[in-house]
């Protein structure tokens, strides 16, 4: 794929925002398909169609009846509407085509089979040239959430199929730029969380496939600068605008985050990385939470339409949107870069695969894309002098501003006038004029209330310094907590005359006000504790002055009389920095993310901070030491050892000191094992069930199918056979409830093994077990050191219901063995992505392995078979020639080479997971080596030598079904 770059600083300016240093550039064509699966991704799908649980994903596409070439169009028609003054006219009919359009270019692609593109084709052209308009608020809503499957739909076929022809794609992109791209609102800004995601999703998949320059850098600004929804609308811990809302508007935001991200990647971009891996963090802090496990930090966060929230809101799996995001996210972190995500991955089990999760599931990824610039924001100083004292519009009596000792004090009085719905307002404005872009931001820490009616105090922007203003931007906070915030003379505001004046209940005072200014957009923010900051509402003023006049305001609301407010850590763009450093505050929330033989720690911002010192303990509350300091907000801890209980806490600190600690938040690394028994195959049995609810469904690899002994009554067993010489040595087991009947989950059992499926030994007793939620996976760890050749669940009571038992999976895990079945492989380096390679792709004996990009050469494909006791033959598939430790040896260094097949210990070598579906490669005739890239080299052609294990990243590799 080509590496693609985002456009430059000159055209962003046309944008209407410039940000000095923001420079990004392309020239490099569009990627087709790649909305967001490029033919690669296709290629590698139908590779596993056979395979769990990809096998259980496409039998559901299958079965979904727009996935038909017999499907019947239910439109087109000239106007869709969603909540069109209360119509949805025809949003279903194109609902349903739009995903039958999706779902019959799939199926072209995965049967080859013309009768399907020409359907999908078909009903994509007959709206093209018949609808004119989607009309309604909400329209965007929908045109974002089926985005990937009329923009991906159209770009498979585009990209694939024989029959799509040039005026197809003419015809298409100017029915996308035409009729939905106008409902987007870019380059405008965008509207509140999840409800500025879905049309910004849309906008990134017509701008991809419409060849346009232009809108995808209007997408990628105001992915990285809006501050209403988009990256902006995130905090390091992971939290988004809409976490405190509820869930299913949070899931929301994060799915169009990963697909967002995944559309740009294959364009070359990378804004997974970006800011400490910031989708990440938020796919891990919503996983995370529905799992559920320990609640993770919150501080008080939001959205400028629902205002502040000071809390999570809705309960654990309330509503979720599935897989599909998740896999999306695992994908691109910890199988495309290496990048632990432990809780994607734990609640990526806990979901049913279906008919569209399964298309990003991967094995393996070898992409790249690089980062774009992230815009730097106007600097701030802090203001001890210097500022201009005015009462505005009569307001008396007389007020004043005056700064001492870190605190600025404003009295202000009334003349009638409120702020709130006026452009002269009668408030006593304490201000300097500011040209060009800048940053004004204060902490409101009192506000003294006069009479019955609340006064105000805050910051305040103006065109002009006194009289009326044509364009006025101010936010407030009242003694009674809330924050107000309004906008006067904007050209463009997200939810119009509705939003021009939001008021808002914040938690006490004091509390924080923000203001950007860059090109002609105003950003408005409000904050808990200075460092995490809620978007309060964003604007664009066309005709805004260069030279405007913004300060601090402050009014009674009582007419003539008087308020005091004051304000500490007022900061603006170009102010004398009198103040000098203050100690900051620690961070209000901290989240850990426990993988294998590491955590990953995040934390909030602390405002004015230079550094974050990370500590530890293993013990609650005390015996913290520090491990590291950092100048961002995320740190692995690579030196946890799995089975310990460890707790963190974070200060902040700068030239005048270290905070207190953080609060604490505690992590448990665990193992890293693999599931060895994925298998849809009758080496599954039971006692009782159906076929279609048979004993091979607890083993499928798909918690949306089950297990049903419905004929034994509330007890049962179902056991599994690894065949004839192939025990396994299982150390870990896992139950998933089933997606209905609570009262059928199995609540004590034991868990056996055997090696004649007649004598069984108990392994491991379990009593008073209850699945929380449905789909709810439980891990059990004990102690074996035994290869059995079946297991079996031996369940002794349900949880109540008379009717039955049911299991939706099973997993049987362990770090040993046979673990990856016999077959055709890649392999794929975890630090530098490239696939292990045979030098210059000769077959000759003694041709040293190496590392290069992938190509799809046979060269880089291996055949594993399982010689026994979990030690493997490693044929490459171009030679037939065996992966091998030159000349036997057994000391750091020898390199890897091919070889005839001999047998030899040298060329048998064990598979042990690694974590994050990575595996080490060791040797049989040397233990404790690796198969190690040299140097940890990213380069192509880095030699691959045999080297002592350290747990490095050069020493890990993911294995994956070669398509």
């Amino acid at each position: 794929m080509k590496k693609r770059l985002l456009a430059s600083v000159r055209t962003l300016a046309a944008v209407a925002w410039p940000l000095a240093g923001a420079g990004i550039t392309t020239a490099d064509a569009f990627t087709h398909p790649g909305i967001p699966l490029t033919v690669d991704d296709l290629n590698t799908l139908k590779a596993n169609l056979n395979t769990e649980p990809w096998k259980s994903g496409y039998a559901a596409l299958q079965a979904d009846g727009r996935s038909s070439a017999s499907y019947t169009m239910q439109g087109p028609f000239a106007t869709v509407s969603r909540n069109d003054a209360g119509s949805y006219a025809n949003e279903g009919a194109w609902k349903n085509d739009m995903q039958a359009i999706f779902n019959l270019s799939l199926m072209w692609q995965f049967t080859g089979n013309n009768a399907y593109a020409q359907k999908a084709h078909d009903i994509l052209l007959a709206w093209a040239t018949t609808q004119t308009a989607f009309t309604g608020v909400e329209s965007s809503f929908d045109i974002g959430d089926y985005a990937y499957c009329y923009v991906g739909g159209a770009d498979i076929l585009r990209g694939t199929w024989p029959g799509w022809t040039a005026s197809d794609t003419t015809t298409v992109q100017n029915f996308f730029s035409n009729v939905y791209w106008p409902n987007l609102s870019l380059p405008g800004p965008l509207t509140t969380g999840s409800q500025g995601m879905e049309p910004l999703l849309a906008a990134t998949a017509i701008a991809v496939f419409n060849d346009d320059q232009t809108k995808l850098d209007q997408v990628v600004s105001a992915l990285l600068r809006d501050g209403d929804a988009g990256l902006r609308d995130t905090l390091p811990n992971g939290q988004v605008g809409d976490t405190g809302r509820d869930q299913g508007h949070t899931s929301l935001f994060v799915n169009n985050l990963a697909f967002i991200g995944e559309i740009l990647w294959k364009q070359g971009i990378d804004v997974f990385s970006i800011m400490d891996n910031r989708i990440l963090a938020a796919g891990e802090y919503y996983a995370r939470y529905n799992l559920p496990d320990t609640a993770p930090g919150f501080v008080s966060f939001g959205a400028p339409f629902w205002g502040t929230f000071p809390s999570i809101s809705g309960a654990p799996r309330s509503t979720v949107q599935g897989r599909r995001a998740l896999n999306l996210l695992h994908g691109a972190y910890a199988v495309r870069k290496g990048i632990s995500a432990p809780w994607i991955q734990r609640y990526r089990v806990d979901q049913t695969e279906d008919g569209n999760s399964f298309l990003f599931l991967k094995s393996a990824d070898s992409s790249t894309a690089t980062p774009p610039t992230l815009p730097v924001y106007p600097a701030v100083a802090t203001v001890t002098n210097g500022l201009t004292n005015a009462d505005l519009n009569g307001s008396t009596p007389a007020g004043s501003g005056s700064y001492s000792g870190g605190t600025w004090t404003l009295g202000g009085g009334y003349n009638g006038v409120d702020i709130w719905g006026s452009s002269a307002p009668s408030v006593h404005f304490s201000y300097r004029a500011v040209t060009g872009d800048f940053t004004l931001l204060a902490k409101v820490t009192s506000v003294a209330n006069v009479g019955s009616t609340s006064a105000k105090a805050g910051i305040l922007l103006r065109d002009v310094a006194t009289g009326t203003a044509a364009r006025q931007v101010f936010v407030a906070i009242t003694p009674n907590s809330t924050y107000e915030r309004g906008m006067r003379g904007y050209t463009t505001l997200p939810y119009g005359s509705n939003a021009a004046s939001l008021s808002f209940a914040v938690q006490s005072l004091p509390y924080w006000v923000k203001m950007e200014r860059v090109g002609n957009r105003i950003q408005t923010f409000v904050s808990k504790d200075g460092g995490c900051w809620s978007p309060a509402g964003t604007a664009d003023f066309s005709g805004m002055p260069s030279t405007v006049y913004a300060g601090l305001f402050g009014t009674s609301q009582v007419t003539g009389a008087s308020s005091t407010s004051t304000f500490t850590n007022v900061c603006m763009t170009g102010g004398d920095g009198g103040q000098g450093a203050v100690t900051p505050a620690s961070p209000s929330a901290i989240v850990t993310s426990p993988g294998h033989n590491q955590v990953t720690v995040r934390w909030t911002e602390s405002f004015g901070a230079t550094s974050y010192k990370v500590k530890r303990s293993t013990t609650s509350g005390s015996g913290y030491t520090t491990l590291a300091t950092v100048g961002n907000t995320a740190y692995i801890d690579t030196t946890a050892a799995n089975g310990t209980t460890y707790y963190y806490v974070v200060t902040a600190a700068n030239a005048a000191g270290d905070s207190s600690n953080s609060p604490q938040d505690a992590a448990l690394p665990i193992a890293a094992m693999t599931n060895v028994a994925v298998n849809g195959s009758a080496t599954a049995s039971a006692n009782g069930g159906s076929g279609t609810e048979g004993a091979a469904k607890a083993f499928d690899g798909n918690p949306g199918s089950k297990w049903f002994n419905g004929n034994a009554g509330t007890t049962g067993w179902v056991q599994y056979d690894f065949g004839a010489s192939l025990a396994q040595t299982v150390k870990r087991y896992g139950i998933t409830s089933a997606g209905d009947v609570a009262g059928r989950d199995p609540a004590a059992w034991q868990f056996q093994g055997s090696n004649n499926g007649t004598t069984w030994t108990t392994l491991d007793t379990r009593s008073g077990q209850s699945f929380t939620y449905r789909y709810q996976t439980k891990s059990f760890d004990f102690t074996n050191t035994t290869a059995y050749r079946y297991y079996r669940l031996n369940v002794t009571a349900n949880n109540g219901d008379a009717t039955g038992l049911q299991v939706g999976e099973i997993a049987l895990e362990t770090n040993q063995g046979r673990t990856v079945p016999n077959g055709t492989y890649r392999l794929f380096n975890r630090k530098s992505n490239k696939a292990l390679d045979v030098n210059g792709g000769s077959t000759a004996d003694g041709t040293p392995a190496v590392q290069w990009g992938y190509d799809g050469g046979s060269d880089q494909k291996w055949t594993f078979t399982d010689q026994g006791n979990g030690q493997y033959q490693i044929l490459g598939v171009a030679s037939g020639k065996a992966l091998e430790v030159m000349g036997n040896g057994t000391g750091d260094g020898p390199a890897i080479d091919i070889w005839p097949w001999n047998g030899g210990n040298n060329q048998k070598w064990t598979v042990t997971p690694a974590g994050d579906g990575f595996y080490r490669l060791t040797p049989m005739h040397a233990t404790g080596k690796a198969a190690d890239v040299s140097g940890a080299s990213t380069a192509d052609g880095a030699s691959v030598i045999q080297w002592n294990y350290t747990g490095g990243t050069n020493q890990q590799w993911l294995i994956s079904i070669a398509p």
